[in-house]
């Protein structure tokens, strides 16, 4: 029996959900996603973020408007190589 996919929690081709910033139906890019910090779970899969209770999920269609609602630099990557070197 091969070994099961590890999730990989990417967005669906075609997520068309309300954006935050505009107010208008749009396809979603980029997601905020707010767990509870007393949340745990003894499952390793079956279950979405939408599952969860207390969760807040934000959808946004440009990076600018997301950008702008929760700080600048928060969904960009601020790696350089020298991060990853051991």
């Amino acid at each position: 029996m091969p070994r099961r996919r590890k999730h990989r929690h990417t967005i669906p081709e075609n997520h068309r959900r309300k954006c935050e910033d505009t107010g208008t139906v749009k396809q979603v890019n980029h997601r905020h996603i707010t767990i509870p910090a007393n949340w745990t779970s003894n499952k390793k899969e079956g279950f979405g973020f939408e599952d969860i209770p207390g969760v807040i999920i934000k959808n946004y269609h440009t990076l600018e408007g997301a950008e702008e609602a929760h700080g600048t630099g928060s969904f960009t990557n601020q790696y350089t190589e020298d991060d990853f070197i051991r």
